[in-house]
């Protein structure tokens, strides 16, 4: 009899771990599975900063995504790049670092949006104001999870007269973060933010290395 039951809970016990639903790790398991991915059939759209005036024209521009492969064509690289399953960050870090790889530019500074044609031109119409001391002054089209630093980057960055004590408005209420702080750097925007680098002060320092 007691050789009887524990064949019985055996059995359940095995019977409960077969039942058990099997979840599979994400393709995209990488901390950003909420942000918007490229996709086959879908739309790459690319702007490209510091880099010669006479090939803005070439390399600006909306790509179509492969229904077959999850690829798109760029100008001057040497093969088809891979791009299904990609967020707009991850593009826009692989595609600059090619660019660099392949010797085809030095320094440039590439932003990507991703989803259908419809989408694409939606987030261009969203976007963060930057004024005051960068070195360009503009509208940069916002994009999922774009932190403050990127956004200073893609306008050049503050100017030697900038200030670190960073002006962010969002809805009528003004914020001032730290240039040089770790932590404020990595805000994440939302659309129609306003972005102000006010001029730097006579006094103010600038930290030989980043802080918390």
């Amino acid at each position: 009899m007691k050789q009887f039951v524990i064949t019985v809970l055996l059995a359940l016990v095995f019977g409960l771990f077969a039942a058990a639903p099997v979840v599979a790790q994400s393709d995209y398991d990488d901390g950003v599975a909420a942000e918007p991915r490229a996709r086959k059939g879908g739309m790459v759209r690319l702007e490209f900063r510091d880099i010669p005036s006479e090939d803005k024209a070439n390399v600006d521009g909306n790509y179509p995504v492969s229904n077959d492969d999850g690829t798109i064509m760029l100008p001057y690289l040497s093969s088809r790049v891979r791009v299904v399953g990609k967020t707009a960050r991850q593009l826009s870090d692989m595609i600059r670092r090619l660019y660099i790889e392949q010797k085809i530019y030095s320094r440039p500074i590439v932003m990507a949006h991703v989803g259908d044609e419809d989408e694409v031109r939606q987030l261009m119409m969203r976007r963060i104001t930057v004024t005051g001391y960068v070195n360009v002054k503009k509208a940069v089209p916002y994009r999922p999870g774009i932190t403050l630093i990127q956004v200073l980057l893609e306008c050049g960055d503050i100017s030697m007269h900038g200030s670190r004590r960073i002006q962010v408005t969002r809805k009528g209420q003004t914020r001032t973060y730290d240039y040089f702080s770790a932590g404020d750097r990595s805000i994440k925007l939302l659309p129609n933010d306003e972005v102000f680098v006010p001029e730097r002060g006579p006094w103010e320092g600038r930290p030989s290395k980043l802080l918390p």
